[in-house]
């Protein structure tokens, strides 16, 4: 694949996978020995990402991700953007707020030909948690004058 289709894929992937819930693109993109490194929620392969993804929309309906950036250099993406939706649902084990959230996060992404091998993202779930209601905001520090 050449660079401007990967970034090509990256935001497809995005649209069709967290905007449109169409697990089937996991099969286009990510190759069948796909390993995923999530920091909050363990992915088993392609089948645990279809699971996670599913799992996640049907607790938050409206969910919604906007790739602001992605970079390309050579076998590796990586893709920076904003996800949000509302706790409608319980989601492993967290229970529905009906609170909104935004939060940042970045994917970075390792591929072999046209196909992903191995993902890494990293997000803000602190904020995500805190906005949705489930964890306490955490108390602004004290001003140099107090």
């Amino acid at each position: 694949m050449t660079p401007e289709e990967r970034r090509d894929a990256m935001r497809r992937l995005a649209d069709e996978l967290w905007n449109r819930g169409n697990l089937d693109v996991c099969d286009e993109l990510f190759a069948a020995h796909c390993s995923f490194h999530d920091p909050s929620f363990p992915i088993d392969g392609v089948a645990g990402m279809k699971q996670q993804v599913a799992e996640l929309r049907q607790a938050q309906p409206d969910l919604h991700m906007d790739v602001h950036d992605v970079l390309v250099d050579g076998d590796l993406t990586c893709a920076r953007w904003t996800m949000g939706g509302t706790a409608r649902n319980e989601f492993r084990g967290l229970p529905a707020t009906g609170r909104s959230y935004v939060m940042t996060g970045m994917t970075f992404d390792k591929w072999e030909g046209d196909r992903i091998v191995e993902e890494w993202v990293n997000y803000d779930l602190l904020g995500a948690l805190q906005q949705a209601g489930l964890i306490p905001e955490t108390a602004s520090p004290p001003s140099a004058t107090e």
